[in-house]
């Protein structure tokens, strides 16, 4: 009676500790924190244009022309914004697909924006130049599978040049790097598709990244050309 009794209060205390760590996972705060910031911090953005990027989902691949960002994307569709959650400190958005030109895919997918939030920080951390996706607006996007292998989680096939919002005049924001990074208010990102840092030249000498900061610049350069071809394109 005695051990049974053990047994049952051991069993419980575990329930209890599950039940605590699941309420504790990042997706069931990231709204909240989400919510609460009111900045974004694009931060050295520089390190997400290198073929030897360290990245959870090498979501960077260097394209030279337009066909080949098509011959690289496993698949191409319109997509319109669902949800946004973290885990495993990377922002999956959830997109339904309205269209396919290329390749199969659910209904639902994820789609990885290298970002992330978390307590310590005032701001959301986005590491990318392209804000994150919008409401109420619809993406032609060029993506490539990521794991889990379920087929329903993907990447851009470039960080810049693998997703185009339909209805936006071209926006861009430009601003001066100060030690890297660039803060900007989430209201002033408003249908803006790019933000463009100026590095300092000084900067990127001491930090070594100056050959990164090129292949960053000439992908900025081809985004405008890309769009008009893309949406042209594929209708």
């Amino acid at each position: 009676m005695k051990k049974a009794l053990i047994l049952l209060l051991t069993i419980a205390v575990c329930i209890g500790i599950c039940i605590n760590l699941r309420g504790n996972r990042k997706e069931t705060t990231f709204q909240k924190i989400y919510d609460t910031r009111k900045s974004v911090s694009f931060t050295e953005l520089y390190y997400a244009f290198t073929k030897n990027r360290s990245a959870y989902h090498k979501d960077y691949k260097d394209i030279e022309n337009f066909k080949q960002l098509e011959n690289d994307s496993q698949l191409i569709a319109d997509v319109e914004y669902v949800s946004r959650r973290q885990m495993h400190n990377i922002i999956e958005t959830e997109v339904a697909v309205k269209k396919i030109y290329k390749g199969q895919c659910d209904k639902r997918i994820m789609i990885y924006e290298p970002a992330y939030v978390l307590d310590e920080y005032e701001e959301v951390q986005l590491m990318q130049p392209k804000p994150f996706m919008e409401k109420n607006e619809t993406y032609l996007v060029f993506l490539r599978k990521s794991f889990p292998k379920n087929g329903q989680y993907y990447i851009m096939t470039n960080t810049i040049l693998g997703s185009y919002p339909r209805n936006q005049e071209f926006k861009i924001i430009e601003r001066n790097d100060k030690d890297g990074k660039v803060i900007i208010k989430k209201e002033a990102l408003h249908n803006v598709e790019l933000v463009r840092v100026h590095y300092n030249k000084k900067f990127a000498e001491n930090e070594g990244v100056t050959n990164n900061i090129k292949v960053y610049e000439k992908t900025l350069s081809l985004y405008p050309y890309f769009k008009q071809k893309a949406l042209q394109k594929y209708q």
